[in-house]
């Protein structure tokens, strides 16, 4: 039995499968131009020209996240500040109010590490008593100063989170340390904080 065979099946070109499209890279998805916002709550120390005191301490930032790894943020950080003093005829305390104002260049490595520094421009109050005292007589009083001082602002950060929903918006927690001096006329002013709080970048 002959079999026949169609000459126009066999001469029909045959066409290649097409090849599956390769997924975009997931990450760039998500990558983008973006807001970033956050918060931080914490303490610390502050070494002045008359002593070694603790801060109590609130920062609040805002700017641009640009992509996953750099940013530019405006942060604000008023402070409570309390040294005590005291001499072999005299007690008293420096009590303070301190405001910073710090715009950061941003680095994140990872998603979860993050490194900021940049100026500041700080606003210092500061209120100073004492009580001197020398056999049965006492002198008691209060003296304040205030003023706009050029600073210094670094902060390093550690962000339990990652990537969340269909965008580039990444969240979570944030354990932050940050070192801040203050170029005053009498001499250098630092304030060291640790916090806790939450970061959207």
């Amino acid at each position: 039995m002959e079999t026949t065979v169609d000459p126009e099946a066999s001469s029909a070109p045959v066409e290649p499968a097409e090849e599956p499209e390769k997924p975009e890279d997931e990450d760039e998805e998500r990558d983008g131009v973006r807001l970033r916002y956050g918060s931080t709550l914490g303490g610390g120390i502050i070494k002045s020209p008359t002593g070694t005191g603790g801060v109590f301490a609130w920062t609040g930032r805002i700017g641009l996240q640009i992509n996953h790894t750099l940013g530019l943020y405006y942060q604000n950080t008023p402070m409570l500040t309390l040294t005590p003093e005291s001499t072999s005829n005299s007690a008293g305390f420096d009590a303070g109010f301190i405001d910073y104002n710090s715009l950061l260049a941003s680095l994140t490595v990872f998603h979860v590490l993050d490194f900021g520094a940049g100026p500041s421009m700080d606003y210092v109050a500061v209120a100073s008593c004492s009580a001197e005292y020398a056999g049965i007589e006492s002198d008691a009083g209060c003296a304040s100063t205030s003023g706009w001082y050029f600073g210094a602002h670094a902060r390093g950060a550690l962000l339990l989170g990652g990537l969340s929903g269909d965008g580039p918006r990444r969240s979570g927690f944030a354990l932050a340390a940050e070192l801040h001096p203050v170029f005053m006329p009498e001499a250098t002013t630092f304030t060291f904080t640790i916090g806790l709080g939450g970061e959207w970048y």
